[in-house]
């Protein structure tokens, strides 16, 4: 059991048709059982209303709760949501389960599964200072910036070679983010508490060029290169979220962050069953 949350926040997603009325459900919930809402918005992050906070719920999707895991994991704050998308591996509940999750915040009965965080930095020239850290909860995806051009970049892990890739693009992902955009690229999937990172080429110019599982206390760096002649940018995503330019002279530098994510699930929560459900495959159960 954990601890009764009695102040949480509301982070809603505005593209999500009946958001609004299933937060003004669960929001009459939650204050019936003696939980503080405060709507949040995610301008406002460093408002003082936040301090304090035990819990964030997201309203959307899994791409809601992607644009608050960074601040989430950063301060130390349960983020939870309510899946009014399409696959949810996320998110906590359904629209149709709110006030089972007002009544588990209420009385501490929910789980708290923490989950790994990757950390990005841009290394400018050889040897150079590092820039800020940026923190991702499925996958940094690197990419050329001009539309369908080919990246070209060295893999290294430790400071030695992996591999030289010519392909659309490269990710790299948490366990998270194995049901992901790196399972879109062909990626496997991986357990959520096991401690590694995927690296996946995307449309590799090499059919040899697969997924390589490494360990999550490696640093990976990508190091874009030139090809005959061509010094074109590329531009790198922290979960789909916003992107960066990355100069051909830059180096990108990985690894483990050392916050992770405490993720609120639901009671009795099955990582196995959630596949099932939402992979379709044999046991799964249509309503």
């Amino acid at each position: 059991m954990n601890s009764p949350l009695r102040r949480i926040g509301f982070w809603l997603s505005h593209d999500k048709e009946g958001t609004a009325r299933v937060s003004e459900l669960l929001g009459q919930a939650c204050r019936r059982a003696g939980i503080e809402v405060l709507p949040m918005e995610p301008a406002a992050e460093d408002s003082p209303s936040w301090e304090g906070l035990e819990a964030l719920i997201c309203l959307g999707g899994d791409g809601t709760m992607l644009s608050a895991a960074a601040w989430a994991a950063r301060h130390g704050v349960i983020l939870g949501g309510v899946n009014l998308g399409r696959l949810g591996f996320l998110t906590t509940c359904s629209g149709e389960e709110i006030s089972k999750l007002a009544e588990i915040l209420a009385d501490g009965s929910f789980e708290v599964r923490e989950r790994a965080m990757l950390q990005a930095r841009v290394q400018r020239g050889a040897g150079g200072d590092s820039g800020s850290t940026r923190l991702a909860l499925n996958e940094l995806s690197l990419m050329r910036a001009q539309m369908g051009k080919m990246v070209d970049l060295d893999v290294e892990v430790n400071g030695r070679l992996l591999n030289r890739y010519h392909a659309d693009g490269v990710l790299v992902a948490t366990p998270s983010g194995s049901t992901a955009y790196s399972l879109s690229a062909g990626g496997p999937l991986i357990w959520p508490e096991a401690r590694v990172l995927c690296v996946t080429p995307v449309c590799p110019h090499s059919l040899t060029n697969r997924s390589v599982i490494l360990p999550d206390d490696v640093q990976i760096a990508l190091r874009p290169r030139e090809r005959r002649g061509r010094r074109d940018d590329m531009i790198f995503s922290l979960d789909g979220r916003r992107t960066y330019r990355l100069k051909l002279d830059e180096t990108l530098l990985l690894e483990r962050a050392p916050v992770n994510l405490r993720l609120l699930l639901m009671p009795g929560s099955n990582f196995a069953a959630l596949l099932r459900a939402k992979m379709r495959w044999q046991g799964y159960e249509v309503p």
